[in-house]
Protein backbone atom coordinates (compact mmCIF):
# COMPACT_ATOMS: atom_id res chain seq x y z
CA UNK A 1 0.00 0.00 0.00
CA UNK A 2 1.37 3.37 -0.96
CA UNK A 3 2.31 5.69 1.90
CA UNK A 4 -0.26 8.47 1.99
CA UNK A 5 1.50 10.82 4.39
CA UNK A 6 2.26 13.70 2.03
CA UNK A 7 -1.25 13.74 0.59
CA UNK A 8 -2.65 13.59 4.11
CA UNK A 9 -0.41 16.52 5.08
CA UNK A 10 -1.98 18.62 2.33
CA UNK A 11 -5.52 17.63 3.23
CA UNK A 12 -5.36 18.06 6.98
CA UNK A 13 -5.31 21.85 6.91
CA UNK A 14 -8.91 21.85 5.73
CA UNK A 15 -10.26 20.73 9.12
CA UNK A 16 -9.69 24.06 10.84
CA UNK A 17 -12.09 26.95 10.89
CA UNK A 18 -10.43 30.00 9.36
CA UNK A 19 -10.52 32.63 12.09
CA UNK A 20 -8.97 36.09 11.74
CA UNK A 21 -6.76 36.03 14.81
CA UNK A 22 -6.65 39.80 15.20
CA UNK A 23 -10.44 39.83 15.62
CA UNK A 24 -10.43 37.44 18.62
CA UNK A 25 -9.52 38.00 22.22
CA UNK A 26 -7.29 35.31 23.67
CA UNK A 27 -9.38 32.49 25.12
CA UNK A 28 -9.26 31.15 28.64
CA UNK A 29 -8.41 27.46 28.69
CA UNK A 30 -12.02 26.42 29.33
CA UNK A 31 -13.18 28.45 26.31
CA UNK A 32 -11.42 26.03 23.99
CA UNK A 33 -13.97 23.36 24.96
CA UNK A 34 -17.09 25.55 24.97
CA UNK A 35 -16.75 28.30 22.39
CA UNK A 36 -17.03 27.11 18.74
CA UNK A 37 -15.20 30.24 17.60
CA UNK A 38 -11.94 28.56 18.52
CA UNK A 39 -12.37 25.59 16.16
CA UNK A 40 -12.86 22.67 18.58
CA UNK A 41 -16.31 22.93 20.18
CA UNK A 42 -19.00 22.15 17.64
CA UNK A 43 -16.55 20.66 15.14
CA UNK A 44 -18.26 17.51 13.76
CA UNK A 45 -14.90 15.74 13.61
CA UNK A 46 -14.19 16.33 17.32
CA UNK A 47 -15.61 14.32 20.23
CA UNK A 48 -14.77 13.75 23.89
CA UNK A 49 -13.51 17.31 24.15
CA UNK A 50 -12.27 18.64 27.48
CA UNK A 51 -10.10 21.65 28.27
CA UNK A 52 -9.12 22.66 31.78
CA UNK A 53 -6.28 24.23 33.69
CA UNK A 54 -4.30 21.63 35.58
CA UNK A 55 -3.12 22.71 39.04
CA UNK A 56 0.32 22.37 40.52
CA UNK A 57 0.96 18.72 41.35
CA UNK A 58 4.30 17.62 42.71
CA UNK A 59 6.90 18.81 40.21
CA UNK A 60 4.26 19.66 37.60
CA UNK A 61 3.50 23.32 37.05
CA UNK A 62 0.02 24.50 35.98
CA UNK A 63 -0.92 24.18 32.33
CA UNK A 64 -3.99 24.02 30.08
CA UNK A 65 -4.74 20.41 29.09
CA UNK A 66 -6.89 19.85 26.01
CA UNK A 67 -8.04 16.28 25.27
CA UNK A 68 -10.19 15.18 22.35
CA UNK A 69 -10.80 12.51 19.73
CA UNK A 70 -10.37 13.53 16.11
CA UNK A 71 -12.27 11.51 13.49
CA UNK A 72 -10.96 12.00 9.99
CA UNK A 73 -10.68 9.62 7.06
CA UNK A 74 -13.11 6.71 6.77
CA UNK A 75 -14.04 3.71 4.67
CA UNK A 76 -12.20 1.40 2.27
CA UNK A 77 -10.49 4.20 0.35
CA UNK A 78 -8.64 5.08 3.57
CA UNK A 79 -7.79 1.46 4.38
CA UNK A 80 -10.65 0.70 6.77
CA UNK A 81 -13.59 -1.67 6.49
CA UNK A 82 -16.92 -0.08 5.45
CA UNK A 83 -18.22 2.02 8.32
CA UNK A 84 -14.83 2.22 10.04
CA UNK A 85 -13.02 5.54 10.40
CA UNK A 86 -10.05 7.21 11.97
CA UNK A 87 -10.32 7.97 15.69
CA UNK A 88 -7.20 9.61 17.09
CA UNK A 89 -7.07 10.59 20.74
CA UNK A 90 -4.88 13.66 21.10
CA UNK A 91 -3.63 15.65 24.06
CA UNK A 92 -2.27 19.17 23.79
CA UNK A 93 -0.67 20.76 26.85
CA UNK A 94 -0.43 24.56 26.77
CA UNK A 95 1.49 26.65 29.30
CA UNK A 96 -1.09 29.23 30.47
CA UNK A 97 -1.55 32.32 28.33
CA UNK A 98 -1.87 35.88 29.68
CA UNK A 99 -5.59 35.36 30.35
CA UNK A 100 -5.17 32.20 32.40
CA UNK A 101 -2.04 33.46 34.17
CA UNK A 102 -4.41 35.69 36.18
CA UNK A 103 -6.25 32.60 37.45
CA UNK A 104 -5.14 31.53 40.95
CA UNK A 105 -4.82 27.92 39.76
CA UNK A 106 -2.08 29.04 37.37
CA UNK A 107 0.07 30.73 39.97
CA UNK A 108 3.68 29.68 39.47
CA UNK A 109 3.08 28.47 35.92
CA UNK A 110 5.93 28.57 33.44
CA UNK A 111 5.02 30.93 30.58
CA UNK A 112 5.06 29.77 26.96
CA UNK A 113 8.50 30.10 25.41
CA UNK A 114 7.01 30.47 21.90
CA UNK A 115 8.02 26.91 21.04
CA UNK A 116 6.30 23.54 20.66
CA UNK A 117 7.77 20.17 21.61
CA UNK A 118 5.79 17.14 20.47
CA UNK A 119 6.41 13.89 22.36
CA UNK A 120 6.66 10.37 20.96
CA UNK A 121 5.17 7.11 22.13
CA UNK A 122 6.50 3.62 22.86
CA UNK A 123 5.76 0.10 21.66
CA UNK A 124 2.46 -0.06 19.81
CA UNK A 125 1.42 3.18 21.55
CA UNK A 126 -2.32 2.76 22.28
CA UNK A 127 -2.55 5.40 25.01
CA UNK A 128 -2.08 9.15 25.26
CA UNK A 129 1.07 10.04 27.15
CA UNK A 130 1.74 12.84 29.58
CA UNK A 131 2.89 16.19 28.24
CA UNK A 132 4.24 17.83 31.40
CA UNK A 133 7.87 17.15 30.50
CA UNK A 134 7.30 19.78 27.80
CA UNK A 135 4.90 22.17 29.57
CA UNK A 136 7.11 22.31 32.67
CA UNK A 137 9.81 23.84 30.46
CA UNK A 138 7.48 26.30 28.75
CA UNK A 139 6.87 24.29 25.58
CA UNK A 140 3.50 23.37 24.15
CA UNK A 141 3.50 19.57 24.47
CA UNK A 142 1.47 17.04 22.51
CA UNK A 143 0.80 13.31 22.55
CA UNK A 144 -1.46 10.77 20.83
CA UNK A 145 -2.60 7.15 21.09
CA UNK A 146 -2.02 6.89 17.29
CA UNK A 147 -5.58 5.74 16.69
CA UNK A 148 -6.11 2.64 18.80
CA UNK A 149 -6.43 1.66 22.44
CA UNK A 150 -4.19 -0.76 24.32
CA UNK A 151 -0.63 -1.94 23.85
CA UNK A 152 -1.35 -4.96 21.67
CA UNK A 153 -0.62 -5.16 17.95
CA UNK A 154 -4.02 -6.75 17.32
CA UNK A 155 -5.43 -3.45 16.04
CA UNK A 156 -3.78 -4.19 12.68
CA UNK A 157 -6.16 -7.10 11.98
CA UNK A 158 -9.81 -6.66 11.05
CA UNK A 159 -12.42 -9.15 12.34
CA UNK A 160 -12.62 -10.65 8.86
CA UNK A 161 -8.89 -11.44 8.86
CA UNK A 162 -7.84 -8.62 6.53
CA UNK A 163 -5.29 -6.01 7.48
CA UNK A 164 -6.63 -2.69 8.71
CA UNK A 165 -4.33 -0.43 6.75
CA UNK A 166 -6.18 2.62 8.02
CA UNK A 167 -5.18 1.89 11.60
CA UNK A 168 -1.71 0.80 10.50
CA UNK A 169 -1.24 4.14 8.72
CA UNK A 170 -2.55 6.01 11.77
CA UNK A 171 -0.02 4.20 13.96
CA UNK A 172 2.82 4.51 11.46
CA UNK A 173 2.46 8.13 10.45
CA UNK A 174 -0.85 9.95 10.40
CA UNK A 175 -1.46 9.94 14.15
CA UNK A 176 1.75 11.75 15.07
CA UNK A 177 1.39 14.17 12.18
CA UNK A 178 -2.14 15.00 13.35
CA UNK A 179 -0.80 15.47 16.86
CA UNK A 180 1.71 17.97 15.50
CA UNK A 181 -0.81 19.91 13.39
CA UNK A 182 -3.23 20.32 16.29
CA UNK A 183 -0.44 21.46 18.61
CA UNK A 184 0.55 24.20 16.18
CA UNK A 185 -3.08 25.24 15.61
CA UNK A 186 -3.94 25.42 19.31
CA UNK A 187 -0.78 27.40 20.06
CA UNK A 188 -1.87 29.92 17.43
CA UNK A 189 -5.38 30.04 18.91
CA UNK A 190 -4.43 30.16 22.58
CA UNK A 191 -1.54 32.62 22.34
CA UNK A 192 -2.50 34.54 19.21
CA UNK A 193 0.86 33.70 17.65
CA UNK A 194 2.40 30.75 15.86
CA UNK A 195 5.33 28.93 17.50
CA UNK A 196 8.68 30.31 16.39
CA UNK A 197 10.32 26.88 16.68
CA UNK A 198 8.90 23.35 16.50
CA UNK A 199 10.63 20.31 17.97
CA UNK A 200 10.11 16.57 18.28
CA UNK A 201 11.40 14.40 21.13
CA UNK A 202 10.93 10.63 21.28
CA UNK A 203 12.64 7.32 21.94
CA UNK A 204 12.02 3.77 20.68
CA UNK A 205 8.71 4.02 18.78
CA UNK A 206 9.14 7.75 19.38
CA UNK A 207 12.51 7.58 17.63
CA UNK A 208 10.90 5.91 14.64
CA UNK A 209 8.13 8.52 14.69
CA UNK A 210 10.71 11.31 14.63
CA UNK A 211 12.41 9.82 11.58
CA UNK A 212 9.05 9.16 9.94
CA UNK A 213 8.14 12.82 10.17
CA UNK A 214 11.55 13.96 8.93
CA UNK A 215 11.17 11.63 5.95
CA UNK A 216 7.54 12.40 5.06
CA UNK A 217 6.69 15.75 6.66
CA UNK A 218 10.09 17.41 6.26
CA UNK A 219 8.96 20.99 6.91
CA UNK A 220 7.12 20.29 10.16
CA UNK A 221 10.07 20.49 12.54
CA UNK A 222 13.11 22.67 13.06
CA UNK A 223 14.73 20.04 15.27
CA UNK A 224 14.16 16.34 15.99
CA UNK A 225 15.62 14.27 18.84
CA UNK A 226 15.11 10.58 18.08
CA UNK A 227 16.61 7.74 20.11
CA UNK A 228 16.77 3.92 20.20
CA UNK A 229 15.02 4.04 16.87
CA UNK A 230 12.31 1.53 16.04
CA UNK A 231 12.75 2.25 12.34
CA UNK A 232 13.27 -0.65 9.95
CA UNK A 233 10.08 -1.77 11.71
CA UNK A 234 9.28 -4.49 9.18
CA UNK A 235 12.64 -6.17 9.87
CA UNK A 236 13.71 -5.38 13.43
CA UNK A 237 10.32 -6.28 14.96
CA UNK A 238 10.56 -9.63 13.18
CA UNK A 239 14.11 -10.07 14.48
CA UNK A 240 12.96 -9.49 18.06
CA UNK A 241 11.47 -13.00 17.98
CA UNK A 242 14.79 -14.53 16.89
CA UNK A 243 16.10 -15.24 20.43
CA UNK A 244 12.94 -17.19 21.33
CA UNK A 245 13.06 -19.10 18.03
CA UNK A 246 16.72 -20.02 18.52
CA UNK A 247 16.21 -21.27 22.07
CA UNK A 248 13.18 -23.29 20.98
CA UNK A 249 15.11 -24.82 18.07
CA UNK A 250 18.32 -25.55 19.97
CA UNK A 251 17.24 -26.17 23.55
CA UNK A 252 13.50 -26.78 23.36
CA UNK A 253 12.85 -24.36 26.20
CA UNK A 254 13.98 -20.96 27.52
CA UNK A 255 17.44 -20.75 29.04
CA UNK A 256 17.35 -19.86 32.75
CA UNK A 257 17.71 -16.16 33.53
CA UNK A 258 20.59 -16.84 35.92
CA UNK A 259 22.53 -18.40 33.06
CA UNK A 260 21.68 -15.56 30.68
CA UNK A 261 22.93 -13.01 33.20
CA UNK A 262 26.07 -14.99 34.01
CA UNK A 263 27.16 -15.34 30.37
CA UNK A 264 26.43 -11.65 29.74
CA UNK A 265 28.66 -10.74 32.67
CA UNK A 266 31.36 -13.04 31.29
CA UNK A 267 31.17 -11.30 27.90
CA UNK A 268 31.50 -7.88 29.56
CA UNK A 269 34.54 -9.05 31.51
CA UNK A 270 36.15 -10.48 28.39
CA UNK A 271 35.56 -7.46 26.12
CA UNK A 272 35.98 -4.64 28.62
CA UNK A 273 39.73 -4.63 28.06
CA UNK A 274 39.39 -3.94 24.34
CA UNK A 275 39.35 -0.19 24.99
CA UNK A 276 41.83 1.98 26.86
CA UNK A 277 39.81 1.84 30.08
CA UNK A 278 40.01 -1.75 31.35
CA UNK A 279 38.12 -2.54 34.51
CA UNK A 280 35.30 -0.02 34.11
CA UNK A 281 32.79 -2.74 33.19
CA UNK A 282 31.80 -1.03 29.93
CA UNK A 283 32.24 -2.37 26.40
CA UNK A 284 32.92 0.75 24.36
CA UNK A 285 31.95 -0.84 21.03
CA UNK A 286 30.18 -4.20 21.32
CA UNK A 287 30.41 -4.68 17.56
CA UNK A 288 34.10 -5.46 18.06
CA UNK A 289 33.38 -8.02 20.80
CA UNK A 290 33.52 -11.57 19.47
CA UNK A 291 33.24 -13.40 22.78
CA UNK A 292 31.93 -16.94 22.32
CA UNK A 293 29.46 -18.47 24.72
CA UNK A 294 31.50 -21.66 24.38
CA UNK A 295 34.06 -19.94 26.60
CA UNK A 296 31.40 -20.28 29.30
CA UNK A 297 30.84 -23.98 28.68
CA UNK A 298 30.74 -26.08 31.84
CA UNK A 299 33.80 -28.15 32.67
CA UNK A 300 31.53 -31.20 32.80
CA UNK A 301 31.17 -30.81 29.01
CA UNK A 302 34.86 -30.20 28.43
CA UNK A 303 34.60 -26.44 28.77
CA UNK A 304 36.63 -24.04 30.88
CA UNK A 305 33.94 -22.80 33.29
CA UNK A 306 33.22 -23.92 36.83
CA UNK A 307 30.62 -21.19 37.35
CA UNK A 308 27.42 -22.69 38.82
CA UNK A 309 25.48 -20.99 36.00
CA UNK A 310 27.73 -22.24 33.19
CA UNK A 311 26.25 -23.52 29.94
CA UNK A 312 25.71 -26.86 28.32
CA UNK A 313 26.66 -27.24 24.63
CA UNK A 314 23.21 -26.56 23.25
CA UNK A 315 22.77 -23.45 25.38
CA UNK A 316 26.16 -22.13 24.28
CA UNK A 317 25.33 -22.72 20.62
CA UNK A 318 21.97 -21.01 21.02
CA UNK A 319 23.48 -17.93 22.64
CA UNK A 320 26.12 -17.59 19.94
CA UNK A 321 23.39 -17.73 17.34
CA UNK A 322 21.31 -15.13 19.20
CA UNK A 323 24.27 -12.72 19.37
CA UNK A 324 25.08 -13.33 15.73
CA UNK A 325 21.54 -12.49 14.62
CA UNK A 326 19.30 -14.16 12.06
CA UNK A 327 20.85 -15.61 8.92
CA UNK A 328 19.42 -17.48 5.97
CA UNK A 329 20.17 -21.08 5.01
CA UNK A 330 23.27 -19.96 3.10
CA UNK A 331 24.69 -18.17 6.15
CA UNK A 332 23.92 -14.64 4.94
CA UNK A 333 22.91 -12.11 7.58
CA UNK A 334 19.31 -10.89 7.29
CA UNK A 335 19.19 -8.61 10.33
CA UNK A 336 20.90 -7.82 13.64
CA UNK A 337 20.16 -8.88 17.18
CA UNK A 338 21.28 -8.26 20.76
CA UNK A 339 24.85 -7.23 21.42
CA UNK A 340 27.19 -8.98 23.80
CA UNK A 341 26.95 -7.10 27.08
CA UNK A 342 23.23 -6.33 26.80
CA UNK A 343 20.87 -8.10 29.16
CA UNK A 344 19.31 -11.08 27.37
CA UNK A 345 16.25 -11.45 29.57
CA UNK A 346 14.11 -8.95 27.63
CA UNK A 347 14.08 -10.83 24.33
CA UNK A 348 15.42 -14.23 25.44
CA UNK A 349 13.43 -14.51 28.67
CA UNK A 350 10.79 -17.02 29.69
CA UNK A 351 8.31 -15.71 27.12
CA UNK A 352 8.96 -14.09 23.74
CA UNK A 353 8.67 -10.32 23.55
CA UNK A 354 4.97 -9.56 23.18
CA UNK A 355 5.38 -6.90 20.47
CA UNK A 356 7.29 -9.33 18.25
CA UNK A 357 4.85 -12.15 18.96
CA UNK A 358 1.94 -9.88 18.01
CA UNK A 359 3.71 -8.91 14.79
CA UNK A 360 3.88 -12.56 13.75
CA UNK A 361 0.29 -13.25 14.78
CA UNK A 362 -1.64 -10.25 13.57
CA UNK A 363 0.59 -8.58 10.98
CA UNK A 364 2.53 -11.34 9.19
CA UNK A 365 0.27 -14.40 9.47
CA UNK A 366 -3.01 -12.53 10.10
CA UNK A 367 -4.01 -15.31 12.47
CA UNK A 368 -4.67 -14.63 16.19
CA UNK A 369 -4.13 -18.32 16.95
CA UNK A 370 -0.69 -18.48 15.34
CA UNK A 371 1.83 -20.25 17.59
CA UNK A 372 5.36 -18.86 17.45
CA UNK A 373 6.72 -22.29 18.46
CA UNK A 374 6.08 -23.40 14.86
CA UNK A 375 8.66 -20.93 13.51
CA UNK A 376 11.80 -22.63 12.18
CA UNK A 377 15.03 -21.08 10.89
CA UNK A 378 13.77 -21.45 7.33
CA UNK A 379 10.28 -20.13 7.99
CA UNK A 380 11.70 -17.23 9.99
CA UNK A 381 13.42 -15.87 6.89
CA UNK A 382 10.25 -16.43 4.86
CA UNK A 383 8.28 -14.55 7.50
CA UNK A 384 10.73 -11.65 7.37
CA UNK A 385 10.34 -11.46 3.59
CA UNK A 386 6.57 -11.43 4.07
CA UNK A 387 6.86 -8.64 6.63
CA UNK A 388 8.98 -6.57 4.25
CA UNK A 389 6.56 -7.09 1.36
CA UNK A 390 3.53 -6.11 3.45
CA UNK A 391 4.87 -3.33 5.62
CA UNK A 392 8.09 -1.77 4.37
CA UNK A 393 6.26 0.90 2.40
CA UNK A 394 3.94 1.86 5.24
CA UNK A 395 6.20 1.56 8.30
CA UNK A 396 9.74 0.64 7.22
CA UNK A 397 10.74 4.26 8.01
CA UNK A 398 13.98 3.82 6.05
CA UNK A 399 13.61 6.55 3.43
CA UNK A 400 16.11 9.34 2.88
CA UNK A 401 16.30 12.69 4.67
CA UNK A 402 17.01 14.87 1.64
CA UNK A 403 13.85 16.98 1.91
CA UNK A 404 14.31 17.44 5.67
CA UNK A 405 17.85 18.64 5.07
CA UNK A 406 16.73 20.98 2.28
CA UNK A 407 14.12 22.47 4.62
CA UNK A 408 16.88 23.37 7.11
CA UNK A 409 16.01 20.76 9.74
CA UNK A 410 18.48 19.43 12.30
CA UNK A 411 18.31 15.98 13.89
CA UNK A 412 20.17 14.21 16.67
CA UNK A 413 19.82 10.47 17.04
CA UNK A 414 21.27 8.25 19.78
CA UNK A 415 21.27 4.61 20.80
CA UNK A 416 22.40 2.69 23.87
CA UNK A 417 24.93 0.09 22.77
CA UNK A 418 23.61 -2.40 25.34
CA UNK A 419 20.00 -1.90 24.25
CA UNK A 420 17.92 -4.82 25.50
CA UNK A 421 15.14 -4.52 22.89
CA UNK A 422 16.25 -2.76 19.69
CA UNK A 423 19.59 -3.76 18.15
CA UNK A 424 21.76 -0.62 17.89
CA UNK A 425 23.30 -1.86 14.65
CA UNK A 426 20.02 -0.91 12.97
CA UNK A 427 20.75 2.73 13.79
CA UNK A 428 24.36 2.38 12.62
CA UNK A 429 23.09 0.88 9.40
CA UNK A 430 20.51 3.58 8.72
CA UNK A 431 22.96 6.36 9.53
CA UNK A 432 25.59 4.84 7.25
CA UNK A 433 22.97 4.53 4.50
CA UNK A 434 22.12 8.23 4.83
CA UNK A 435 25.77 9.29 4.95
CA UNK A 436 26.91 7.17 1.98
CA UNK A 437 30.45 7.60 3.25
CA UNK A 438 30.28 11.40 3.44
CA UNK A 439 30.11 11.84 7.20
CA UNK A 440 31.24 15.43 7.47
CA UNK A 441 28.54 16.49 5.03
CA UNK A 442 25.85 14.48 6.84
CA UNK A 443 26.90 15.90 10.20
CA UNK A 444 25.87 19.37 9.02
CA UNK A 445 22.24 18.36 9.70
CA UNK A 446 22.17 14.85 11.25
CA UNK A 447 24.37 13.55 14.09
CA UNK A 448 24.46 10.16 15.81
CA UNK A 449 25.65 9.54 19.39
CA UNK A 450 26.21 5.88 20.44
CA UNK A 451 26.11 5.42 24.26
CA UNK A 452 28.36 2.57 25.53
CA UNK A 453 26.85 0.42 28.26
CA UNK A 454 23.38 1.96 28.00
CA UNK A 455 20.17 0.02 27.60
CA UNK A 456 16.89 0.92 25.97
CA UNK A 457 16.27 4.67 25.92
CA UNK A 458 17.54 5.72 29.38
CA UNK A 459 17.70 2.24 30.86
CA UNK A 460 20.60 0.20 32.21
CA UNK A 461 21.67 -2.37 29.65
CA UNK A 462 23.64 -4.92 31.65
CA UNK A 463 22.26 -7.29 34.30
CA UNK A 464 22.33 -5.85 37.81
CA UNK A 465 24.72 -8.64 38.77
CA UNK A 466 27.32 -7.20 36.40
CA UNK A 467 28.00 -4.28 38.72
CA UNK A 468 28.17 -1.98 35.71
CA UNK A 469 27.72 1.76 36.09
CA UNK A 470 27.69 3.35 32.66
CA UNK A 471 27.20 7.11 32.32
CA UNK A 472 23.57 7.27 31.28
CA UNK A 473 21.60 8.78 28.44
CA UNK A 474 20.09 12.11 29.50
CA UNK A 475 17.32 13.03 27.10
CA UNK A 476 17.07 16.62 28.27
CA UNK A 477 20.82 17.15 27.86
CA UNK A 478 20.55 15.87 24.31
CA UNK A 479 17.54 18.05 23.68
CA UNK A 480 19.35 21.12 25.00
CA UNK A 481 22.19 20.36 22.58
CA UNK A 482 19.65 20.12 19.76
CA UNK A 483 18.09 23.49 20.64
CA UNK A 484 21.53 25.09 20.83
CA UNK A 485 22.30 23.71 17.39
CA UNK A 486 19.00 24.85 15.84
CA UNK A 487 18.86 28.28 17.44
CA UNK A 488 22.51 29.24 17.91
CA UNK A 489 24.26 27.21 15.24
CA UNK A 490 26.38 25.32 17.79
CA UNK A 491 26.54 21.73 16.58
CA UNK A 492 27.47 19.22 19.34
CA UNK A 493 30.60 17.15 18.74
CA UNK A 494 30.07 15.24 21.99
CA UNK A 495 27.68 14.96 24.91
CA UNK A 496 28.85 14.65 28.51
CA UNK A 497 27.13 11.71 30.19
CA UNK A 498 27.09 11.17 33.94
CA UNK A 499 26.69 8.05 36.05
CA UNK A 500 24.29 9.08 38.78
CA UNK A 501 23.55 5.87 40.66
CA UNK A 502 25.35 2.77 41.94
CA UNK A 503 26.50 0.12 41.28
CA UNK A 504 29.98 1.19 40.23
CA UNK A 505 31.21 4.77 40.33
CA UNK A 506 28.48 7.33 40.95
CA UNK A 507 29.53 10.61 39.39
CA UNK A 508 31.61 9.03 36.65
CA UNK A 509 31.49 11.17 33.51
CA UNK A 510 32.42 10.32 29.94
CA UNK A 511 32.33 11.98 26.55
CA UNK A 512 29.80 10.46 24.17
CA UNK A 513 31.36 11.21 20.83
CA UNK A 514 29.57 11.88 17.59
CA UNK A 515 29.79 8.84 15.31
CA UNK A 516 32.07 7.84 13.67
CA UNK A 517 34.46 9.62 16.07
CA UNK A 518 35.61 7.70 19.14
CA UNK A 519 36.49 8.54 22.72
CA UNK A 520 40.24 8.32 23.39
CA UNK A 521 42.03 8.56 26.75
CA UNK A 522 44.42 11.50 26.92
CA UNK A 523 47.06 9.36 28.64
CA UNK A 524 46.83 11.04 32.02
CA UNK A 525 44.21 12.02 34.54
CA UNK A 526 41.40 10.07 36.19
CA UNK A 527 39.45 7.77 33.92
CA UNK A 528 36.38 8.68 35.97
CA UNK A 529 36.13 12.16 34.47
CA UNK A 530 35.34 13.15 30.90
CA UNK A 531 38.08 15.81 30.95
CA UNK A 532 40.63 12.99 30.65
CA UNK A 533 39.30 12.02 27.22
CA UNK A 534 38.96 13.57 23.79
CA UNK A 535 36.97 12.64 20.71
CA UNK A 536 39.19 11.51 17.88
CA UNK A 537 38.04 11.77 14.29
CA UNK A 538 37.73 8.33 12.72
CA UNK A 539 36.43 6.95 9.48
CA UNK A 540 33.36 4.75 9.73
CA UNK A 541 33.93 1.01 9.81
CA UNK A 542 31.99 -2.00 8.66
CA UNK A 543 31.57 -3.60 12.07
CA UNK A 544 27.79 -3.56 11.78
CA UNK A 545 27.95 -6.29 9.15
CA UNK A 546 26.26 -6.43 5.78
CA UNK A 547 22.76 -7.58 5.00
CA UNK A 548 21.14 -9.54 2.20
CA UNK A 549 17.44 -9.00 2.75
CA UNK A 550 15.12 -6.08 2.25
CA UNK A 551 15.39 -2.86 0.28
CA UNK A 552 18.60 -0.92 -0.19
CA UNK A 553 20.91 -3.57 1.23
CA UNK A 554 24.23 -4.70 -0.11
CA UNK A 555 25.37 -8.26 -0.73
CA UNK A 556 27.19 -10.00 2.08
CA UNK A 557 29.75 -12.72 2.08
CA UNK A 558 28.87 -15.76 4.09
CA UNK A 559 29.93 -15.81 7.71
CA UNK A 560 30.95 -18.81 9.74
CA UNK A 561 27.97 -19.91 11.80
CA UNK A 562 27.65 -22.23 14.74
CA UNK A 563 26.28 -25.43 13.25
CA UNK A 564 25.82 -27.33 16.47
CA UNK A 565 27.11 -28.26 19.89
CA UNK A 566 30.64 -29.57 20.01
Amino acid sequence: MKHRGLAFCAAIGAIFVAVPEAALALPACADLATNPTYGLAGNPQISGLTAALQPTSGSTTPYCRVDFVFSGESGPSAGYLPGQSQHLTIRVGLPPNSVDMTNPIAAGAVPWNSRNRDLGGGGYAGAVGGVTSSTNLGYVGTSTDTGHSGGSGSFALNPDGTLNYGLIEDFASDGVHEQHVWGVQLAQTYYGAAPVRKYWMGCSTGGRQGHEQAQHFPRDFDGILAGANAFNWDRFITAELWPAVVMNQWVGAPIASAKLNAVTNAAILACDAQDAIPGDGIIQDPRACTYSAKSFLCSAYGGPSSDPNCLDPREASALNQIWDGPRDAQGNRVWYDLERGASLTGLAGTNPFSIANDHFKYWIHQDPSFDWHTVTYVSFVTDMLTSIAKFNDVIGTDDDLNAFRAAGGKMITYHGLADTLIPPRGTYHYYNTVAQGNYQDTQTFYRFFPYPGNGHCAGVGAPASAGVGAPLIDGEALFSALVNWVENGVAPDYIVATQTTPPSVAGRTRKICMYPNVQVYNGSGSTETQASFHCEVRNADDLSGTLTIGPQYETSTKANTDTGPD
